[in-house]
């Protein structure tokens, strides 16, 4: 019989012995023959399958390594398609080097010192957190470029900028020296740059495209590397007024809007609140705002132009701006208006809706009845009838010299479609008493922080014509020092009008020609007799300077700023007297506005020529010299002289009355 492995074979024999004797099998031995049975047939289970091996420090070693994670997934750039849904801005600067030595050039006619160029430029990238050892290896002469996005829920705009290093840079050895290497984004590099913080790069050959974000190089980069387009400005920044809004949370017209409340609620505040007609303009400025779909703003700057400043506003299509924009006429300034009298002043323009449109809201201001319920009165009826021969009169265009000594003074020339026009704007002209014009003046102030009187009113002869005078007083209470009653006269400025109804021979002179200020009556003289002069001085420049603009503007900022420092008078700090004195040279600036016949463009330009410059530099060169003088020491103060005091006589000074002992004495010989 088998016997399992571990089952004794004595076991067997008593068994069998106790077969051949007969006995009976105890329980015990029962349970205990059923357990070794069970106990064998578990251990032949046990070992059907290899035993397993200690874990000894020898296989532990070589057990394989765990997987290395995968790496950071790369950074998606999206299309440009897509991510200028969301553009706010773009800028570009073709190159640098040479808006350097533009501006070194310009800088140099403004201040009389010694500038280097190399000092200049560094300082330059010094200010932008660049170190000298990386600006040595960027290409100054390549454009340099960025994109804006907005990023809407209240989160801050993203950005991506492209720069250029020089050809044959080892780029990656580059990117190394900009800091600590944190990650690989497929073509992005994540860098902790030691200025700047955490950095993310992406070489597009020897460009490189850096954003201070994740979400700035996926959205913005491909639209920043776009942008490096040619450009014929030194620096050009794209502006889109959606874009824009969507960064703050709005839209344009709600933006706009806001904007507006905001002014008049701060004019109010300050004391100067807005009138009717201001707010008028204001809400038509806006509504054009509102109609500009991009904006390019632009900096030149020209060894022989000066620095100009540039607004190219793109309307959307069918809307009003852009009708605006088609209308070409230049804007020059009127000759009959060309005298013996500088000037320091200058607009013009060829806009006739601008002005039409505002004598039209004057004329709707007009009460049509007066305080009791009736009709309006002879004043009322005088004004109504000269602002619709104006309107129905006037060609819309205009044109202005001034000057600011010895005193505020203007010459206004609006030209006058034709004979039977200036006939009917000359009766009701001479039929505007002091009281109309009063009536004329009193709604366009209505509500706001001035007030307008009207001191006189007459006819006077001039020569073989007649013209119309008044003496018009405006009045700002917010104005404690009574700085515009200087500007304007104690007693008001003297405002004469008259019209000219001539064909001429070669030039059509039918005028409504305005004077006001000292001397106003002589020039209106000069100008209805045809004495005008050939240009020079200021009006020379300003005219020289025109262009082809619909609207222009000129002022000299050197008689402004004198006139600035008589304006305060004693109240004025020494220090301004004095830099007014030494304005020598002219100082002008001047700009204004172009449309497109296509009306897909309107510039809108400020320039500040060479002779500008060449004034400050005069005028800064004349303060230093000052400022390099020793004070002038007081001269020592004369001894007192002593006297014997008379008796009786009270000394310099004594006051009578009953505590001064002097002035009891005896007053007697």
């Amino acid at each position: 019989m088998f016997n399992p492995p571990g089952i004794s074979s004595s076991l067997t024999e008593r068994r069998q012995g106790r077969e051949r004797t007969g006995s009976p099998r105890s329980a015990a031995e029962t349970i205990v023959a059923r357990l070794a049975l069970a106990g064998a047939i578990a251990a032949c289970v046990s070992c059907a399958g290899a035993p397993t091996p200690p874990r000894t420090p020898q296989a532990v070693a070589t057990q394989p390594p765990p997987p290395a994670p995968p790496p950071p997934p790369p950074v998606i750039l999206l299309p440009v398609d897509v991510a200028r849904a969301s553009v706010v801005a773009t800028v570009v600067a073709p190159t640098l080097e040479r808006a350097l030595d533009s501006g070194l050039a310009l800088a140099r006619q403004a201040v009389p010192l010694p500038l280097d160029r190399a000092a200049v430029r560094e300082m330059a990238l010094n200010q932008l957190g660049v170190p000298p050892e990386i600006a040595v290896q960027l290409d100054l002469a390549a454009p340099i470029s960025g994109a804006i996005v907005a990023s809407g829920h209240g989160e801050t705009a993203k950005g991506a900028f492209t720069f250029t290093v020089k050809a044959g840079t080892d780029v990656p050895k580059f990117l190394s020296s900009l800091g600590t290497v944190t990650a690989r984004r497929g073509p992005v590099w994540q860098i902790q740059t030691p200025r700047n913080g955490e950095g993310w790069f992406m070489p597009v050959g020897n460009v490189l495209v850096f954003a201070d974000s994740e979400a700035g190089m996926s959205r913005a980069a491909n639209l920043a590397i776009e942008a490096r387009r040619p450009v014929k400005d030194d620096v050009e920044v794209v502006l889109y007024s959606d874009g824009l809004a969507l960064s703050s949370g709005t839209d344009v017209k709600t933006a706009l809007e806001t904007f507006r409340a905001l002014i008049e609620d701060r004019s109010a505040a300050s004391g100067n609140k807005l009138g009717d007609e201001a707010r008028a303009q204001l809400q038509q400025m806006v509504s054009y705002a509102a109609d500009v779909a991009t904006a390019e703003i632009a900096l030149d700057l020209k060894a022989d132009k000066g620095v100009v400043f540039l607004a190219r506003l793109h309307p959307r299509a069918g809307s009003t701006l852009e009708a605006v924009g088609r209308h070409v006429a230049p804007a020059p300034i009127d000759p009959l208006l060309v005298g013996k009298s500088d000037a320091g002043l200058a607009l013009t323009s060829s806009y006739p809706g601008r002005t039409l449109e505002q004598l039209q809201r004057q004329r709707g201001r007009l009460p049509i009845k007066d305080a009791k319920g009736k009709g309006p009165g002879k004043d009322v009826v005088a004004a109504g009838k000269l602002l619709d021969a104006l309107i129905e009169g006037l060609t819309g265009s205009l044109s202005m010299l001034g000057r600011f000594q010895p005193g505020l003074s203007f010459e206004l020339a609006y030209p006058i479609k034709d004979a039977a026009a200036a006939a009917r704007i000359e009766a009701a002209l001479l039929a505007t008493d002091r009281a109309a014009m009063a009536a004329l003046l009193r709604p366009e102030v209505t509500g706001a922080a001035v007030e307008i009187k009207v001191n006189q009113g007459r006819n006077v002869s001039i020569g073989k014509r007649r013209a119309a005078s008044w003496t018009v007083l405006p009045v700002w209470p917010n104005d404690p020092k009574g700085i515009m009653k200087k500007v304007i006269g104690a007693k008001g400025l003297d405002v004469f009008a008259a019209v000219m109804n001539d064909a001429g021979d070669s030039v059509d002179k039918r005028r409504l020609v305005f004077a006001a200020g000292p001397g106003a009556k002589a020039r209106l003289t000069d100008i209805l007799s045809g004495k005008t002069q050939a240009p020079a001085g200021d009006v020379a420049e300003a005219i020289s300077m025109q262009g082809g603009r619909s609207l222009y503007s000129y002022a000299d900022l050197r008689e402004a700023l004198a006139f600035a420092g008589t304006l305060v008078g004693k109240d004025v700090d020494p220090r301004v007297k004095a830099v007014a004195s030494m304005a020598k040279g002219p100082m002008p600036i001047f700009g204004g506005v172009t449309g497109d016949p296509s009306g897909r463009v309107i510039t809108l330009d400020l320039t500040v020529p060479p002779s500008c410059l060449t004034g400050i530099g005069n005028l800064v060169t004349g303060v230093m010299a000052a400022g390099a003088a020793p004070p002038a020491e007081p001269p020592p103060a004369a001894p007192k002289k002593t006297t014997k005091k008379k008796p009786g006589v009270p000394s310099p000074g004594g006051t009578a009355g009953p505590g001064n002992k002097e002035s009891q004495a005896p007053n007697t010989p």
